[in-house]
């Protein structure tokens, strides 16, 4: 609003507002008026009414009644009375009788007052005057010593007649009008006077308020550095005063608030140059970190937070391609935790050797616009090279180490918006590492409780907690699950010969050979002492033997070197399948251990498959 404009519309406001007050004062004016006119006429018109019905009724009694109608002229003839009517009621017509027709009533007012007895007022007003008129009634009862029962034939209470009076009070009114005149002129006597002076002081403070106005739409775009150079005047420039202090206060401010926020989250974020909106943005961002944080701190598997950070990833940062992978620190391999855009965006080598990945080798953001293609591993090189896409790559430190790596890839025009959200993703995986180190732990200990010690094998327990799932898994899918109980023959001799030392080793490099015999999926368990058992999973019908019989020639051929002495060790092995030979779980592994002791009855060192003539019971 310019200043021109904001100086009319206050002086318009300004005259609005005194012409309200003028017609409010003169409606109010105007009302007490005519109240206390038509009250005056109405108090007149009982006084005149009172003065004719005790004159009237003297002159009955004096026997004088014919000098009635000279009595109402000269009452007629009253400042303000226009007319005058005495009107007969029906018992005293009956009585007396009328002498002419004026006597009689002559409208519905009056008939209506003779008819209930009570007073009634009309107003009748027109542009040339205007009339009051009042019936008022009288009654059969004594007043004032003078009992008119005595005269009329009436009974108490009955209206005798009344008195009908019209009083003109277009005098009055132009009175008022006159008066409604003067009070006009003065008001635009004063509204004239209050333009002049209100225009003059009004000037400097128009121009006041619209530097105001755009120093606030600068403050919102969060620009508090205007200066306003109108001086209002005194009472203007305390305003002023405290307006530029408050403004310094606010800039000082919100940028501590900023760099206290970067030295809590211990990364800067980028500006858009609006004070307002950053500051916002960051504490938003932040309340959302924090409620995050919460809620992965109740998580108890590592697989819920990495749901839950790809979900900040792909819905609410709405990255279109990204890459979220796990360290494994043991096979110093990669695995991806959750790939978006392309089944993935590396080449595999990384995920057989993690020090292919620049950012897990050297724990540091890859930016490949700092040079082009800086990692060789990027799958697209072309579009790389040519500028199509791009990658930033950031290692995540879980205990000390680099455990997770989250790859952003974009395009060249969404570059922008990615250096806006990297600081905010950069919170979110500071948030989750320490609970991701946590949960690391904590399957690190599940995984040990899992494990057999010596062998590095799963153990009973993990059998127990997991054949029940692996059997419904099988029976779901409509496959094989093939069962070998593993013995190892003369174990005890070896303990009673060599010592327990050896014995340990010999368990060990037993247990390397069975796991190198069989497939990655397949799992091998220390069962207890040196029985050991192997679980086939999706395994061919009929095949399970024939792996078995693989395992029982590489453990023959296997030469076991412990402390000097070279040993030769064999195994007697137990086969069975689930669901071929019962679809209850626990009974197979019983039917497996069944042949197993059937292949030491028949010499060990060989394989045997249950059949049913070994099982002598009805039920396991």
């Amino acid at each position: 609003m310019g200043e021109g404009t904001m100086k009319r519309a206050i002086l318009i406001r300004i005259g609005l507002l005194l012409l309200l007050s003028f017609v409010l004062t003169g409606a109010a004016l105007l009302y007490v008026f005519r109240s206390s006119a038509i009250s005056s006429a109405k108090e007149e018109a009982l006084t005149i009414a009172e003065l004719v019905r005790d004159t009237l009724t003297s002159y009955m009694i004096m026997g004088v009644i014919d000098k009635r109608d000279e009595f109402l002229s000269r009452v007629r003839e009253m400042k303000g009375v226009k007319e005058i009517r005495v009107v007969r009621g029906p018992s005293v017509v009956k009585q007396l009788g009328y002498k002419t027709e004026f006597e009689l009533p002559r409208d519905e007012l009056e008939k209506k007052v003779l008819e209930e007895g009570r007073l009634r007022e009309f107003i009748k007003e027109s542009p040339e005057e205007a009339i009051y008129r009042v019936v008022i009634p009288y009654k059969a009862e004594p007043v004032k010593g003078i009992n008119c029962l005595k005269c009329h034939q009436a009974k108490p209470g009955e209206i005798l007649g009344a008195i009908s009076l019209s009083f003109d009070l277009t005098a009055i009114r132009s009175y008022f009008l006159k008066v409604f005149a003067y009070m006009l002129a003065i008001f635009l006597i004063i509204l004239l006077l209050t333009y002049l002076v209100v225009s003059r002081y009004l000037s400097p403070i128009s121009s006041f308020l619209g530097e105001l106005v755009e120093a606030m739409k600068s403050a919102k775009d969060g620009n508090f550095s205007i200066h306003i150079q109108t001086d209002p005047g005194y009472e203007g420039s305390l305003l002023k005063k405290a307006f530029e202090d408050t403004f310094s206060m606010l800039s000082t401010t919100l940028k501590n608030i900023e760099e206290n926020i970067r030295a809590m989250i211990g990364y800067g974020v980028l500006k858009t140059g609006n004070v307002l909106s950053d500051t916002a943005k960051i504490v938003d961002e932040l309340l959302k970190i924090y409620r995050f944080k919460r809620v992965i701190e109740k998580d108890a598997r590592k697989v819920d937070v990495y749901k839950r950070l790809v979900d900040i990833l792909d819905n609410y940062m709405s990255l279109d391609a990204f890459s979220l992978y796990e360290i494994d620190q043991h096979k110093n391999g990669i695995k991806p935790i959750h790939v978006k855009g392309m089944d993935r965006w590396c080449k595999e080598v990384i995920f057989e050797n993690a020090n292919e990945c620049r950012a897990k080798r050297t724990g540091m953001d890859v930016d490949s616009k700092d040079f082009s293609c800086i990692c060789p591993n990027f799958l697209d090189e072309e579009a790389c090279t040519t500028g199509k896409l791009n990658y930033y790559c950031i290692p995540v430190y879980v205990g000390g180490s680099v455990g997770n790596v989250l790859q952003l890839v974009y395009e060249s025009e969404m570059e922008p918006f990615i250096r806006l959200v990297i600081p905010y993703i950069k919170g979110y995986l500071n948030e989750a590492s320490p609970v991701l180190e946590a949960r690391t732990y904590m399957d690190i200990l599940r995984e040990q409780s899992l494990r057999d010690q010596l062998t590095g094998l799963y153990n009973r327990r993990f059998l127990e907690e997991t054949i029940d799932k692996i059997a419904a898994q099988i029976k779901r899918r409509g496959t094989t699950l093939g069962i070998l109980m593993i013995d190892v023959d003369y174990f005890k001799q070896v303990n009673d010969q060599y010592g327990h030392d050896v014995g340990d080793l010999v368990l060990k490099e037993t247990a390397r050979v069975i796991s190198k015999s069989v497939r990655e999926s397949d799992l091998v368990i220390r069962y207890g002492g040196e029985e050991f058992m192997v679980l086939l999973v999706d395994v061919q019908p009929g095949k399970s033997e024939e792996v078995a019989e693989k395992i029982r020639r590489a453990v023959e051929e296997h030469l076991i070197e412990a402390f000097g002495i070279t040993l030769k060790k064999t195994v007697s092995i137990g086969v069975s399948e689930f669901p071929t030979d019962s679809d209850r779980i626990w009974q197979c592994i019983k039917f497996a251990d069944v042949a197993l002791y059937k292949a030491k009855e028949l010499g060990r060192n060989r394989v045997v498959r249950f059949r049913p003539e070994f099982w002598e019971r009805e039920e396991y």
